[in-house]
Order: structure tokens, then sequence, then C-alpha cells
């Protein structure tokens, strides 16, 4: 009868000791879990900046997010620093450890705060006071961080020139302050108008803007006559306001701009690619060199964190101090690459003149009429590159053993697979027949350039082409194109690339670039911006001396007695001129001439062209400017 009552004994035992296990379980692991939960939530609500009210003694939302407001997009990374330690019954202590990344690469914003957690019934809340969030921080404060923007640097030409430069302006547009809705609509057309600018969008834009909103139309540069004018006139209409400021703007809206794009506000686009380096309402560069160097001329942004009390006295309690913007220096020469715009400004169709320094390869000049659309016709243009491709194919030729006296067969016309290429108009009666290679080229015969197909064949020409750097990637930061010279094709469109005919495709700077070879006697590659690593590949055959030197006695000719004679009153000038035949009937001729004079080359192109006359009188004239 004994052995139930100890059972039972041992029973009782047993669930005694277990609910003591419970108990300190329930007492010891239970509230410590709660209090890591707690923390945590607080933790990420202050990285968030949305806290919760509920792990809080007191009210603590509506001050965080007040405290946080001034600081934009910025959020911190907040960390329990240390493990909870007990100060009395029902309380813990802490540090939080805070970590604000103002911007990526530059040292953060750190510090801790203490945290007391007091147990509340079976949860832990924290004890909030604004020191939380900041040290030093009071009631009814906030912190603010202020961006701070470096000045742009510039863009400048090989004198060290501005070619685009902070300057004195005008935000030029309708601010709906000024007056009512109808009138401002009214005025946005006349701006618009005024301008040149898309009237229906602009107009609609001032539409959907709000009452207090300013409609940026253009910024108008405050030296210039023709803008102090526009300014004077567009503000006469009501609504319409000139804000003064300053902007990164080139010399005038013209110069260089295909090459050197503008700088505006950051697209979204950009500010998403950027990954935090570009904000909404940032100055950026757009196209061209502005843009492909924004990181070289923006500079790095800093901030500075201030804390704000109730009548706006701020102390600062930290920074990040702006990195200034470097200028970018190109190779332009603004006088030179000024005189060059003017002399393309008339001219209908695409057009292009194009300068470079053959020691070198600084392009000295790279202008593009305004018949391009604003196409970067000097860089970017792709023609059939006409008679100036038989610079190319005479290189092939002297590499088969060809001289300038060897004898070629020189026809008034010349039929590839059905197809009869002929002369140009004029073309000399005295130069047909068997003549010096010197005269073909001088006086541009196509039949003996054309038979090369046959004699050489195209690689020989591809060859030739790289040793003249026409195939060469262009090493200029900003896009551009050179030449090619495909290896495929007709027979036709095979012999019509000895000629600059064909499939065969060059730009003026390409075409310039043969003729700067020529003159230093080596492969050039155009440079429009010195930078540290940028070297061209070397070509698979390098020009040699000798072969420059047989080429210049070739294009010599041309001008002393061929083609080119105009050129002559210029001195010691090498050149060789250049049609080429497009579009459908009736025929259009784009018209080149590529031309040297000591240490310099250029290339003049004209798109509709009534001849290569065209474009002998631009190169004329712009080096009678470096005389």
């Amino acid at each position: 009868m004994r052995r139930p009552v100890a059972l039972a004994l041992a029973l009782t035992l047993i669930l005694g000791v277990a609910g003591l296990a419970g108990g300190v379980w329930w007492f010891g692991v239970r509230p410590a879990q709660q209090l890591d939960a707690a923390l945590a939530r607080i933790t990420a609500g202050f990285s968030s900046g949305e806290v919760s009210d509920e792990d809080f003694l007191q009210p603590a939302s509506e001050q965080v997010a007040a405290i946080y407001a001034g600081m934009g997009a910025l959020r911190p990374t907040v960390t329990v620093a240390g493990e909870p330690r007990p100060t009395q019954p029902g309380e813990m202590s802490t540090d939080l450890a805070w970590s604000w990344v103002i911007h990526e690469g530059k040292p953060a914003w750190e510090y801790t705060t203490p945290l007391v957690m007091v147990r509340e019934g079976d949860a832990w809340k924290a004890r909030y006071h604004p020191a939380l969030v900041a040290p030093g921080l009071a009631e009814g404060e906030v912190l603010r961080a202020t961006r701070r923007t470096p000045p742009r640097a510039s863009v400048l030409g090989e004198a060290g020139q501005p070619i685009a430069t902070n300057t004195a302006a005008w935000r030029l547009g309708v601010d709906k302050t000024l007056t009512d809705a109808a009138t401002a609509v009214d005025s946005a057309g006349k701006l618009a108008a005024e301008l040149g600018l898309d009237e229906a969008a602009f107009v609609e834009r001032v539409r959907k803007a709000g009452p207090r909103a300013f409609i940026e139309a253009r910024i108008l540069r405050q030296h210039d006559t023709a803008d102090r004018e526009l300014a004077r006139k567009a503000q006469q209409w009501i609504g319409v306001r000139a804000i003064e400021t300053t902007f990164p703007l080139g010399r005038t809206s013209s110069f260089l701009r295909p090459i050197l794009g503008y700088v505006s506000d950051a697209t979204a686009e950009q500010v998403e690619k950027s990954g935090g380096a570009i904000r909404a309402g940032d100055l950026v560069g757009r196209g061209g060199l502005q843009e492909a160097r924004n990181h070289v001329l923006a500079g790095t942004t800093g901030f500075l964190i201030a804390i704000v009390d109730p009548e706006e006295e701020d102390r600062e309690v930290f920074r990040v101090d702006e990195l200034p913007g470097t200028d970018v220096w190109t190779t332009i020469n603004v006088p030179l690459q000024e005189r060059a715009e003017a002399l393309l400004a008339p001219i209908g169709s695409a057009s292009a003149l194009v300068m470079l320094r053959p020691s070198d390869g600084s392009v000295l000049v790279a202008a593009s009429g305004p018949g391009g659309g604003g196409l970067s016709t000097a860089t970017l243009g792709q023609y059939a590159p006409g008679s100036t491709m038989k610079i190319v194919t005479a290189l092939a030729m002297l590499r088969a053993g060809a001289t300038p006296d060897t004898l070629v067969e020189c026809y008034d016309g010349y039929v590839v697979d059905g197809y009869r290429f002929d002369n140009w108009a004029g073309y000399p009666a005295s130069a047909l027949g068997q003549v010096p290679l010197r005269e073909a080229f001088a006086w541009s015969c196509n039949s003996a350039f054309l038979v090369q197909a046959d004699a050489l064949g195209v690689d020989a020409l591809v060859d030739a082409a790289g040793s003249l750097g026409l195939t060469a990637e262009p090493n200029l930061v900003v896009g551009g194109f050179l030449g090619s010279v495909p290896t495929d094709g007709t027979p036709a469109e095979t012999a019509g690339a000895m000629i600059g005919q064909g499939r065969v495709l060059a730009s003026p700077l390409g075409m310039a670039t043969v003729a700067a070879s020529v003159a230093a006697q080596k492969t050039v590659s155009p440079v429009l911006v010195e930078e540290p690593g940028r070297a061209a590949a070397a070509p698979a055959t390098p020009l040699t001396a000798g072969e420059a030197a047989a080429l210049r006695e070739l294009m010599r000719g041309v001008v002393t007695g061929g083609t080119a004679s105009a050129l002559g009153s210029l001195g010691d000038v090498a050149a060789k001129t250049g049609t080429a035949s497009w579009g459908p009937a009736p025929v259009k001729y784009h018209g080149w001439v590529v031309a040297t004079r000591g240490d310099l080359a250029v290339a003049a192109f004209v798109e509709d062209a009534t001849g290569s006359s065209d474009a002998v009188a631009l190169a004329s004239a712009l080096l009678g400017a470096t005389a």
C-alpha cells in the first residue's frame, strides 16, 4: 500500500520541478525574446523613418517624421550597439548606433544615442526623447540636410578659351503668379512662336502648371545682343518674365553644339541610372562632351547637416565637403571654329569643315553646318567620299609597284558589269589616253583607278585605308565615325569603291585623317580630348615615309596642275578634290576636298553641291584664316 503514496509524491515533485522550469522560462527567456523583438521593430522604424507609437511610452511617430522631413531621401542605418543591461527593476538600457551615408565613398555621419526600454505588462517599450534620434536634438528641433552642389567646371579650347562655362543668363518663361490663367496661356503662345518652340506643347505645359508655377521656355545669354533684345521684347507680354541666373552655357547657342552637347535638369532615366550620384533637380550634361564627361565637369556634391530650431536658427552637426569639377580641355581652336561655322552658316544642305594638326592628331576644327539638322556632320556623317578616296587607292597602287610616273590608261568612260562610270563633266581631253599616274590623279581620271579593282583587289584597298587611318575607331571621347570599306559587293560596287563610290563611306573627319596621315608621314589618329591611356590601335600595315612622300607629290600636282588650282594662292598646298553622285534622278553630288599645308590638314564637304568647287571655296577660306 506504500507504493501508491511514493508514486504520488514523486509525481508531485516532478510536476513541481516542471512548473519551476516553466516559470524560469516565462519570467526569463520570454521577456528577453520580447525585448529583442521590440528593439528590432524600433531600429527598423528609425532606419525607415516610420516608427510605431506602440513601441514607445510617449507618442513618437509624428515627431520622428518631422525630424526626418528635412533630410529628404536620406535615411540612416540603425542598429543596437550593445547587449541590453538592467538599470532598475523592469528597465533595460542600451545604445543605438546610427550611420547616415550622405555620399557613397565619403565618411558617413555616425554616432550613438542612449535608449531606455521599460517593461509594461508583457511588452517592452522605449522611452522617447528627441536626443534619441541625434545627440543634442531638443524638443521642437529637426534635422535638415542641405545638398551642396559645386559650380560646374568648364569645357575649354586648346588655348584655354572657354567653350562652355558658367555664364550670366536669364531664365525666360511664363510666371503664372503675374497674371490670370487665360492671359498666361495667351502669352505662352506668343513666346513659343517668337522662340520657334512647339507652340501647342508649350501652351499645354503652361495650361497644366499650377497657379504659382514658373514655366521656363529658354535660357538666354546676358552678353549676347540678340538674346538681350529677345528678353526685352518677350517681357512686353503679360506674365512673361526673365529671371537672372548663372548657367553652364556654350559660347553661343550653336557653337560646337553637336559635339559639345548642353546642360539641363537631369531626366528621370539619368537619375535612375546614376545609382544615387545624380538626384532630381541636378544639372547634368545631355549629349556630346557635356554628357560624356559629366562626372568630370560636375564634380561631387556635398552635404551639410544641421539641427534647426523653431525659429529657423541652425547649428551644423556634420558636413561632407563638395569637390569641384575639373575643366575638360579640348584641342579646338576657338577662332578657327568660329570662322568655320560662319562659312557653313548659309549652306542649306548638310556641310562640314574639319581641320587637324597632323603632328599630334589634334582636332582644331569640327564644324557642322545647320543643314545637317543638329547632327555632327563633321564627325558622324557617313557619305561616299568620291575621288578623295583616290588617295587611298593610290597608296595601294604604290605598294603594288607603281610610282607617280607609271603610265595608266585613262578613258572617257568605263563600264563594269554593265554599269558605266564617266569622268566629271569638263574633264580635259588632253589628259585622256596613256598618261602618268600623277596626271590621272591631278585631273581625277576614273578609269585609271576603277581598273585597280581587278589588278589589286579589295583587300589591298582595305589595307591602304587602314594605313591612312580611315577605318580606325575614332579616339574622340564622344561618338565618331571615320570610314568603312566593305570587303563584299558586286563587281560594280567593288570598282566604285576605288573612286569613293559604291558602298565605301567616310566622314569629313575620316578624310581629314587621310590627308593628315600623308602630311605627318605616319598613321594619324584624331584626338579631341587628350587623356592618359587613350591611344589608337596601330594599323596592320604602317604608313611609311616614302609612301607618304609619293602621295604628297601626287596631291601637290592637284594644286599646281589639276582640279584644285584655286588653292594655289595659299602657298605650298597639297590637295585632292572629289565628287560623289547620290540620290535618285536627277542625280545630285557631294562636293569634297582635302588639303594640307604645313602642319594643317583640312577636309571640306557639302552634301548637295554643284561640284567639288563648293568644297574648295570653303577649304580655301578656312586655310586663309590661318595665314
